[in-house]
């Protein structure tokens, strides 16, 4: 079948996947025009998607591809999965993507509850990069776009005010496979990397997202200490984080993507690099 051209899309993760995300929200912004669109990819059938506008702060409407990625059908391979996605954006003409994941803290530093808004990330997934568009290479300048990020972060400042919590702008996140959850090994490994944060629902779509020539960016919601970071951490807790949030994170990707500007302004597109053929000669220059 054939998916709707849009500019936008919004990838729900762990922290929205206690409800049906979008339409679960009972959100009057939310019109769902249609629900449970599938396409046969190269890589297989894609999850499910949500075709939705969303009526913004002036007024306007936004039209977007809604997904849930967080366990959509259990046994299938996230990376296919996110193959599959990111294949039927690009069909589709998506450029900008507003995202949200679950992740635990591997310091001190963050909290369960906190509302963190990534700037870099370190992967420690699978390699599945250059099989949408083999003909191009991509930088990681700046792996998060700056604009979205900057409606992120703002509605993170006021959802956590509103929650007495904390919000924060910066974060190394170390990408893992999952599902399982890491060892406390794994966890002293990846912080003496130099990572912050700990989840699975980042890599490979912030990669897929510039191979696609689309601007993307993530919001994590801390749901746990990883392990070893305290004697013990609180699974009850965390599942209590996932069903008592859902909503207000729902509402906060929702905001984001109606405030992020219609104009790009970053530098996301220039990151993407035609390959090399042999012996060709190009310019290596790039001053974004």
């Amino acid at each position: 079948m054939a998916l709707p051209r849009v500019v936008h899309a919004v990838v729900g993760g762990s922290g929205t996947s206690a409800i049906e995300f979008p339409g679960g929200l009972g959100d009057a912004r939310v019109h769902v025009l249609a629900a449970d669109l599938h396409l046969d990819t190269p890589f297989g059938e894609t999850p499910p998607l949500t075709h939705v506008t969303v009526i913004g702060p002036d007024g306007g409407q936004r039209e977007a591809l809604a997904v849930a990625m967080h366990g959509w059908m259990p046994g299938t391979d996230r990376r296919q999965s996110s193959l599959a996605l990111f294949w039927a954006l690009r069909e589709a003409g998506v450029r900008r993507i507003v995202a949200e994941s679950g992740v635990g803290s591997i310091t001190q530093n963050f909290r369960p509850r906190d509302l963190v808004v990534p700037h870099d990330v370190l992967d420690l997934t699978p390699q599945v990069g250059g099989r949408i568009a083999p003909d191009q290479r991509v930088l990681m300048r700046q792996p998060f776009c700056p604009e979205i990020r900057a409606m992120l972060w703002e509605g993170a400042q006021s959802l956590a005010a509103d929650r007495a919590t904390r919000a924060f702008d910066r974060a190394v996140v170390a990408a893992t496979e999952g599902t399982r959850f890491e060892t406390a090994a794994e966890v002293l490994a990846y912080a003496r990397l130099g990572a912050d944060l700990v989840g699975s629902g980042i890599c490979p779509e912030v990669f897929l997202a510039r191979e696609i020539g689309a601007c993307y960016a993530t919001l994590a919601g801390v749901l746990n200490y990883a392990e070893g970071v305290r004697p013990r951490w609180d699974y009850e807790l965390l599942e209590e984080i996932v069903r008592e949030d859902a909503r207000l994170l729902g509402d906060l990707l929702l905001t984001a993507l109606t405030q992020v500007p219609d104009t790009i302004g970053c530098h996301c597109a220039s990151y993407r690099k035609p390959v090399v053929a042999p012996g060709q000669v190009v310019a290596l220059t790039d001053t974004a």
